[in-house]
């Protein structure tokens, strides 16, 4: 399953695939889909593992906005 980090601001979507990747997570940016909404129009896709260690380090992340898990081309906001 794939999850996808919602920020405001594109410049801390790019500083969290850049964290997740440093810490040795893959992590890529990607277009947000439209049915998401409050974003910059980029988001971080990853894993839950990879989640997982951002979730400890949110704070860090003034403009997170929210987690969502894909699902069969549904998403389900888990945080």
């Amino acid at each position: 399953m794939e999850i996808l980090i919602i920020f405001k601001t594109r410049n801390q979507t790019l500083r969290c695939a850049n964290f997740l990747r440093s810490a040795g997570y893959a992590a890529s940016v990607i277009d947000t889909p439209l049915r998401l909404y409050g974003s910059c129009t980029l988001s971080v896709r990853c894993d839950r593992a990879a989640f997982s260690y951002f979730y400890g380090s949110a704070h860090m992340f003034p403009s997170f906005v929210g987690a969502y898990e894909s699902s069969g081309g549904k998403y389900t906001r888990i945080f």
